[in-house]
């Protein structure tokens, strides 16, 4: 039976529900793939918390997260928490996303590779930021790079265009990848209410955060369409390239006209070719019956390629919370050993 050393930056929630899922199906990883999956360290920003043999997940998933649960681990174990340090054979990439630099995730990704680990990223900053340097890098050392629980979270979408579409030529995809701007479009839409009510609803249940910029503002959506144009289509374009426009200015009024045709309004993620160039846009609009993706509804996800061989393939679903994205981060460590 093989062994993987995991260390994980960022012990926030989608960390701290990958550590319950790996201790929940331990014996059955290790039955389907004679692995056994062992996390040794956490680093958060007081430093790590670091065990050769692994960490204890039971203990682990029962603490608070973020360096409070780190901390608290270290004096229930007489731990010291050290300064981080890559010594493993996966990095589990889960700090707060950071859109202007990348960091720290950057650097820690860095030095995973220089140390020729592989890595799992679930933080969308470093890859928005330098994805095609990193996998350049990557390739250099020998290591993998898996992202997709950065592109949709629980969505399959990268795994779709890369495994499934293999050999295709990947004509367009366009994509509903952000739960809380299409759960605000649906509930405008079924509720004939205002975007403000309908921000408001998103918000009491803890769907849309005191902040909502990100994703009403078309930003994580941006974020997911470009790193799937430069993973599947393997451009080396920025965030710069990308015309984005959020949903904030729909009104009611915009609702009821879509509707009367039988047409919804939704925020579209788009990567298109046109010639040569590859043209990346945010932008809502309004969907016709015909089309897959006018179905999504809620805080669900959905992807739909065009293909020159395949025809069109949409994917519809996956879930919009943290133990989504940590299942997705699961399923990407799992496929770095098959």
């Amino acid at each position: 039976m093989k062994q993987r050393k995991i260390i994980i930056t960022g012990y926030g929630t989608v960390a701290k529900e990958f550590i319950k899922l790996l201790d929940q199906k331990k014996k059955e990883l290790i039955e389907k793939y004679h692995t056994e999956f062992k996390v040794v360290g956490i680093i958060g920003s007081i430093g790590m918390t670091y065990e050769s043999e692994g960490l204890n997940l039971a203990v682990l998933h029962n603490l608070p997260q973020g360096s409070l649960g780190i901390s608290q681990y270290a004096s229930m174990k007489d731990l010291t928490v050290e300064k981080p340090s890559l010594k493993g054979d996966i990095l589990l990439e889960c700090t707060p996303t950071n859109l202007e630099t990348g960091e720290p995730a950057l650097s820690y990704m860095k030095q995973a590779i220089e140390a020729k680990m592989d890595i799992v990223s679930v933080s969308k900053g470093a890859l928005v930021q330098s994805l095609p340097e990193l996998l350049a890098m990557a390739k250099t050392k020998g290591c993998q790079i898996k992202y997709s629980g950065a592109t949709a979270a629980a969505l399959p979408t990268l795994d779709i265009g890369e495994f499934s579409l293999a050999g295709s030529n990947i004509q367009s995809i366009q994509g509903i990848l952000n739960g809380t701007s299409n759960f605000i479009l649906t509930s405008m839409s079924e509720g004939n209410i205002t975007f403000e009510e309908a921000l408001q609803q998103a918000q009491k249940k803890g769907i849309a955060e005191k902040n909502p910029n990100l994703d009403i503002k078309g930003l994580d959506s941006a974020c997911k369409i470009l790193l799937l144009a430069n993973g599947l289509f393997h451009t080396n374009l920025t965030f710069g390239d990308i015309e984005i426009e959020g949903i904030e200015k729909i009104t009611k009024a915009d609702m009821q006209r879509a509707k009367i045709n039988g047409c919804e309004w939704k925020l579209i993620a788009a990567a298109k070719k046109q010639g040569d160039k590859l043209i990346l846009q945010v932008k809502p609009e309004i969907l016709p019956p015909e089309n897959p993706l006018i179905h999504v509804k809620g805080t669900n996800k959905g992807i739909l390629f065009e293909t020159e061989e395949m025809g069109t393939i949409c994917c519809v679903g996956g879930a919009s919370h943290p133990k989504g994205a940590a299942a997705a981060a699961l399923k990407d460590v799992i496929n770095l050993i098959r």
